[in-house]
């Protein structure tokens, strides 16, 4: 076998051949990932729902306590998000008032959903959740890289900003750590690239690894610098 490489694509192409390869394992990575955030979900989503006072009054966290909602009343904030079926709109949420919570607003709880049509020119009623449905407590949203700025005179909410949603709703401090998210299926964020969709990516990445060897050496068998067997004598 004969190999001498091009020194310049040689330094070019062992690094992209290594990012190939590392982006295929990320995903297969990212695939394990998402199976385990999926059977905790599962787990959890199961669990037997308790009051919003056992949850919120008792000693520890209550993140990923399954509970009933007692009825919300008051003002609902429109923030912008997805259901569980993946449909674009505004999630509705009213306060919750736990027994605990005092003089504050309580705990913000999704009552609702208001989906877009026609690329959101038109607005359809809100879909009204019954008060018995399941409800997880989930950490409190963090604000998104890119977000769009918050328009409270429209009540329109692009991030959940406590302070600003207080103000709106009218109450004291709301609970900023924990909001209240209903229970209607495997939320969109687990959904939208199931594991089998980054097994799929890692299987891409994977193959344009195998197809960049494959040029990668047909390039250098073409110019003659690549040659598989044994080599036969010199002639002199």
């Amino acid at each position: 076998m004969v190999f001498r490489p091009y020194p310049v694509l040689t330094v070019i192409a062992v690094p992209l051949l290594a990012a190939l390869i590392a982006l295929g394992f990320w995903q297969m990575q990212r695939a394990e990932w998402k199976e385990g955030l999926i059977a905790d979900y599962e787990r959890v989503a199961a669990a037997a729902p308790v009051s919003p006072d056992e949850a919120f009054c008792g000693d520890g966290s209550p993140a990923g306590r399954i509970v009933t909602l007692p009825e919300a009343k008051g003002l609902q904030l429109r923030v912008f998000g997805h259901n569980a079926a993946g449909n674009v709109g505004w999630r509705l949420f009213q306060a919750v008032k736990p027994g605990c919570a005092g003089p504050n607003g309580g705990v913000l709880a999704e009552t609702g959903f208001e989906p877009l049509s026609n690329g959101g020119i038109e607005m359809p009623a809100p879909m009204p959740m019954a008060a018995t449905d399941r409800f997880m407590v989930e950490e409190w949203p963090a604000k998104q890289l890119m977000a769009n700025i918050n328009s409270p005179e429209r009540n329109e909410w692009h991030w959940f900003d406590a302070p600003a949603m207080a103000v709106f709703l009218g109450a004291g401090a709301i609970e900023n750590r924990y909001i209240l998210a209903r229970v209607e299926g495997m939320p969109d964020y687990l959904t939208r690239t199931p594991p089998s969709g980054h097994i799929g990516y890692a299987v891409t990445w994977f193959g344009m690894a195998v197809a960049f060897v494959v040029i990668y050496a047909l390039f250098h068998a073409r110019a003659g610098r690549l040659r598989i067997g044994k080599q036969g004598p010199r002639r002199r």
